[in-house]
């Protein structure tokens, strides 16, 4: 079987057919020598073994008497035979008796030393035979008739096997016809469908055999092959056109991290060919080292294992069939580093073993940068809005330009700010007028480049010469930025603009600004700066005119002289009638000076202003010689129109006033400009209501009206409940379009002569003015208007398709005259509304005096508590827990506050503050720690070693993330034994979420950390999720053992709780057990450990230890 292993079965039926052949071959050669040799020596005996019969009995006598004649007469007749060729006969003593030989001349023949029987030779056969009386007869014959025989029947055997064989080639044919070649047929056709693509559709079939039909069922077979890899052709294909198309990148590799698969989107992201990273580990080829390393630190804490930074880093919690989605960092091949969203989703076979992950990821450089400049361009509205307020409240140029400069680089984030001015002579220059930010020298340097250089395509010069804006977007790269570039980038500029700044005729300076960031100026950024530049121009001309007309006012009669001025100027005689105008004049009023001249300038008299202005004002000409301000008159066309007046009488050398010479000035647009700055300073952009600032000015008007009316009003402090929420889940859009909503709504359920205002944020607070006089009428007023305004902001907002709902919280407070101060009303209200907001939120609430104090004591203990904390003011004192034989079994750490200036602050004061502040979970961690370590100090102690320590668990610690870690890790530092220290845990932190509560118990429990349901009974108390819950201990509240064993109703619920403990399998505690009586009745129903004082009340450590030590 070893030799046709490894043949074609053409092979195996040769040597199988020549194999049978050759062995018949060889079988039936030895048997015909074996015939051969059989049959002479049989066919000798027949002829041999009758002529020895005879001669034995022929030569009984002869040999008895030794008669020689006898015995040759004996032999002589088997000379009949001619086979026979000699005969002797010997006697006993070995002589011969007598001898036959058909030879002649032969010599006396010896007798053989051989025993009885027939022996052949090559031509002849031997025969030796005993006779009577110890004679022998040897007997020869010839064999050449009997070989002939023999030969013959070879003969015919060859013949016989001649046929043989040629019926075995005969039939080797027709094997290799009929089932060889076809059988290789198919191997071969099945070896080119497994190697190739390219096979034969079908193979030749002829015949209905076996083979033929295997034959067609191959056919059949190639037809199946064909269409399936047709149908996967076609899904490969539109696999491959989906990865090919896809916007995504979509990369995959095997559980190791080998990568697979490389889509064309991942290769223009990354900048790599797929024959690049196939093959290749992905973390190594684009992820940041650094990155990975940090992710494994945090993913290790999270699965509590070690993750090795790797490929496990993205496959990890995809393994484990949760969630892998986070923002990474790609490196392209060109180092270019690429904010990516990854998502790793792990390929499952039908085992559910990870065959492979597949990670597609997007690039989020245009979400980062849209977030970039929505937060520049927020920087930039808020830096907008406060330059506004500068611009308001400029008194001198220098002054707005330094604040103007100092905003840009504070408020809006750029690197460096400043202004220069257009300075004309022989080549047009600039004068730096104020900067900040980080200058750092390089305007000198700048301008010393220039000059050196003859440089004048600086962006500032550009600006300053076309009056457009202009900027460099890359210091870098830019290649007009080349003289400036080291002296840029070494100060951090990366980009550039030149903002100019115009008047109505030409560009008198420019505004540059420089950021850290390449193309840092967004066109809306642009846009923004470039209105900014135009506010800036505008107070600048507005100082500057300002400034001029206190100059002409100083010299009236200079100015009266250069009649042709910008300002219009009318001159007339001393009864007012006009003698002269000018062009201006003409181009302010529309009157042309034929029309004027003759009458009076009443004729531009508007009605505006009544009898008594106009007496004033010539009053104060007749008395000081001259009278400036802002006057309203009437045009031509009939349009009132405000102007800047400046009239001086014109006196003669004996006094006598003989002229008035007026200049005015038309300020509509600084009007106009003046009011729209104003709404900037005074209302909010957004909702279009009074701001901080206007409020209070109306509030302290407010408070003197009602000081001399004596008439109350009422501040409503409103704050809408969640909006965090709404911006957070919605969008800050969302959340404008509500604040804007809300606004209306309050508007509308006011009075006109009362103020709606916004603080900022959702703030909002309402002014009620003149309301009844008496406190309770004006409160109740007051309550009214509120609860309106519950009633309409509860109702729906239908914003952009979605409705949504918001609730206000509102804090109310009354005022009368100026009692208080506007901070302090503000502050009541603001109280107040926290009140409302503690009180469940969508009420209302009002300030009353008490609220102020507790407030403030409040305060004033949040600010020693925060000292405290870092202080180290904190002490644990330790209250025994007994069995039942009085022995110390362990005991319940209970914090105090040892404040340096009050003393002892017992818990009841401290606690909630810190758990509304937050600090419970700094001062929760304390505890824990020190707990752990006191536990370690016991491990140490044969005496104390069995002690278990009780530690209280706030809800807020407990709901941390990461408390699991937190107590894991004080464990671990203390090396304390974590079978010692139990968690007391309360029945309203279980239920506030009791499947979180059951996996944090769980996880502790492994580490070996034991519970106690703390107060349990007197919460709502449900067996429903008592059950699920790890706990080793119920604690009896001191509230049901206070009365024991007088009240029969808190008997059967201590009877119940120690019932509920055994059925359970944990143990029970009671707490607060102060007489003996009280420890009887617990320990008759089943109750075996107590604490209380009774026993000892809390004391500090070094009591505790001083308690075991007598108790030991």
């Amino acid at each position: 079987m070893r030799l046709l292993r490894g043949k074609s079965i053409r092979g195996k039926l040769a040597l199988t057919l020549w194999g049978a052949a050759l062995l018949a071959f060889c079988v039936a050669g030895a048997g015909l020598v074996l015939f051969q040799n059989l049959t002479l020596e049989q066919r000798a005996r027949q002829i041999m073994e009758p002529y020895a019969q005879l001669v034995a009995v022929g030569t009984d006598a002869a040999v008895a008497f030794e008669d020689p004649l006898r015995a040759q007469e004996i032999l002589e007749t088997l000379r009949a035979n001619p086979q026979v060729i000699e005969a002797d006969i010997f006697l006993a003593d070995g002589r011969q008796l007598a001898s036959f030989s058909r030879q002649q001349g032969t010599k006396p023949r010896a007798l053989a030393a051989r025993a009885d029987g027939i022996y052949l030779h090559s031509t002849t056969a031997e025969l030796l035979q005993g006779l009577p009386r110890g004679a022998r007869l040897q007997l020869r014959m010839g064999l050449e008739q009997l070989s002939a025989q023999t030969q013959q029947a070879l003969w015919m055997f060859g013949a016989a096997m001649l046929f043989v064989l040629t019926v075995t080639l005969v039939q080797l044919a027709v094997l290799q016809r009929t089932i060889v070649k076809p059988i290789a047929t198919l191997t071969e056709t099945a070896e080119l469908v497994r190697t190739r693509t390219d096979y034969p559709q079908h193979i030749p079939v002829a015949g209905d055999d076996e083979v033929a039909r295997l034959g067609r069922s191959f056919n059949a077979m190639l037809d199946a092959i064909h269409l399936r890899e047709d149908e996967l052709r076609r899904l490969t294909d539109f696999q491959r056109t989906i990865l090919d198309n896809a916007a995504y990148c979509i990369i995959s590799a095997t559980p190791d991290g080998v990568v697979t698969s490389f889509n064309p989107a991942a290769e223009r992201l990354l900048g790599y060919a797929a024959d690049e990273v196939i093959g290749k580990l992905t973390p190594a080829c684009w992820h940041d080292p650094g990155e990975v390393e940090q992710h494994a630190h945090r993913l290790s804490k999270e699965l509590g294992e070690t993750i090795q930074p790797g490929f496990e880093v993205f496959a990890a919690r995809a393994r484990r069939n949760l969630p892998e989605e986070r923002e990474w960092t790609y490196v392209r091949k060109d180092g270019r580093r690429i904010p990516v969203y990854l998502s790793v989703t792990a390929l499952r076979d039908e085992n559910d073993e990870v065959v492979g992950l597949v990670g597609l990821s997007y690039d989020l450089t245009e979400r980062k940068q849209a977030e970039l400049a929505l937060h520049r361009l927020n920087r930039e509205l808020r830096a907008i809005s406060d330059c506004n307020q500068i611009l308001v409240r400029a008194e001198d140029e220098q002054s707005l330009l330094d604040d103007i400069c100092r905003i840009i680089c504070d408020k809006a984030g750029y690197r460096m700010a400043w202004v220069g001015f257009v300075q004309l002579g022989e080549h047009t220059t600039m004068r730096v007028a104020a900067s900040a930010g980080a200058e750092l020298g390089y305007l000198e340097v700048a301008f010393a480049i220039r000059d050196a250089t003859g440089q004048a395509d600086a962006p500032t010069e550009i600006a300053a010469r076309t009056g457009e804006i202009t900027g460099f977007d890359d210091v870098a790269s830019d290649p007009t930025a080349a003289p400036w570039r080291a002296a840029a980038l070494q100060r951090g500029y990366r980009s550039s603009i030149s903002l100019p700044l115009k008047d109505k005729s030409r560009t008198f300076g420019v505004l540059t600004i420089y950021a850290a960031e390449a193309h840092a100026f967004t066109p809306e950024e642009r846009r923004l700066l470039g209105e900014l530049a135009d506010d800036l121009a505008f107070g600048i001309v507005t100082l500057r005119t300002r400034a001029e007309h206190s100059l002409a006012e100083e010299q009236i009669q200079i100015a009266a002289t250069a009649f042709e001025a910008q300002e219009g100027i009318v001159i007339t005689d001393a009864a007012q009638v006009i003698l002269r105008v000018n062009r201006a004049f003409t181009d302010i009023t529309g009157y042309a000076a034929a029309e004027v001249v003759g009458k009076t300038p009443r004729l531009l008299s508007s009605g505006h202003h009544d009898a008594a202005y106009y007496r004033t004002m010539w009053n104060h000409i007749h008395g000081d010689g001259s009278w400036q301000g802002e006057i309203w008159n009437r045009r031509k066309s009939g349009d009132l129109y405000p102007e800047w007046l400046n009239i001086t009488a014109v006196r003669n050398a004996q006094g006598q006033v003989t002229h008035y010479v007026g200049t005015m000035i038309d300020i509509t647009e600084r009007k106009e400009a003046e009011r729209k700055i104003e709404h900037l300073a005074f209302y909010d952009l957004l909702t279009g209501l009074p701001n901080r600032r206007l409020f209070i000015d109306r509030l302290q008007q407010a408070m003197g009206g009602s000081a001399r009316s004596r008439r109350m009003g009422a501040l409503l402090f409103i704050d809408l409940d969640n909006f965090k929420i709404v911006n957070d889940t919605c969008g800050h859009d969302v959340g404008d379009r509500l604040l804007i909503e809300v606004a209306r709504r309050l508007d509308s359920c006011v009075r006109d002569g009362d103020t709606i205002s916004r603080l900022g944020g959702d703030e909002f607070v309402a002014m009620l003015e003149d309301l009844s006089d008496q406190p309770q009428e004006a409160a109740a007023q007051a309550r009214i208007v509120a609860a309106k305004v519950l009633e309409t902001l509860n109702q729906p907002y239908a914003i952009a398709g979605r409705v949504h709902h918001s609730t206000p919280s509102i804090g109310a407070t009354i005022f009368v005259g100026n009692q208080d101060s506007v901070d302090e009303l503000l502050k009541q209200a603001d109280i107040a509304m926290y009140q409302a907001k503690s009180a469940g939120r969508n009420t209302l609430r009002f300030f009353d005096p008490e609220m102020q104090a507790a407030v403030a004591a409040r305060a004033s203990l949040e600010t020693d508590l925060r000292q405290g904390i870092g202080g180290r003011e904190f002490v644990l004192h330790y209250q025994p827990q007994v069995d039942g034989n009085r022995r110390v079994i362990g005991a319940e750490a209970l914090l105090r506050w040892q404040h340096p200036g009050r003393g002892m602050i017992p818990p009841a004061q401290f606690i909630p503050l810190a758990e509304e502040t937050g600090l419970i979970l700094a001062i929760g961690q304390w505890v824990l720690e020190e707990a752990c370590a006191r536990l370690t100090d016991w491990s140490r102690d044969a005496a104390r070693c069995h002690l278990n320590l009780a530690v209280n668990v706030s809800a807020r610690q407990f709901r941390q993330p990461d408390f699991v870690a937190r107590v894991r890790q004080a464990l671990a530092d203390a090396r304390a034994p974590a079978a010692h220290l139990k968690l007391e845990l309360t029945e309203t932190l279980v239920l506030d979420n009791v499947e979180d509560t059951i996996d944090k118990m769980q996880a502790l429990k492994e580490l070996g950390v034991g519970f106690s349901m703390d107060d349990f009974g007197t919460g709502y108390s449900s067996l429903s999720y008592l059950t699920r819950l790890p706990l080793d201990q119920l604690k009896i509240d001191q509230s049901f053992v206070r009365k024991l064993p007088d009240s029969a109703t808190d008997a059967v619920v201590v009877q119940s709780i120690i019932t509920l403990a055994e059925s359970l399998g944990i143990t029970v505690i009671a707490e607060g057990v102060e007489t003996e009586t009280q420890r009887v009745f617990l320990e008759q129903h089943g109750c075996p450990v107590y604490q209380g004082y009774l026993f000892s009340k809390p004391v500090p450590l070094a009591d505790f230890e001083a308690l075991l030590q007598a108790g030991a």
